[in-house]
């Protein structure tokens, strides 16, 4: 998954602490496209987080394993 520079955007100004109430105003966007592009991000961080969780998982596992 790439993001686009929209969601990239988003992703900065919520690293930077702004709620996505602050988004809709400081994104030059309608109100309806900026909240598309921030649900979109956090689907895309919440996929990132559970992938890295299960190689994270696999990889303590596969250690476990060792004698």
């Amino acid at each position: 998954m790439t993001m686009n520079s929209t969601e990239h955007q988003i992703g900065q100004l919520l690293r930077d602490g702004h709620s996505p109430d602050q988004l809709k105003s400081m994104i030059d966007l309608p109100a309806e496209q900026v909240m598309s592009h921030y649900d979109n991000y956090i689907k895309q961080r919440k996929n990132q987080q559970l992938k890295a969780s299960t190689q994270h998982n696999q990889a303590s596992y596969a250690m476990s394993l060792r004698p």
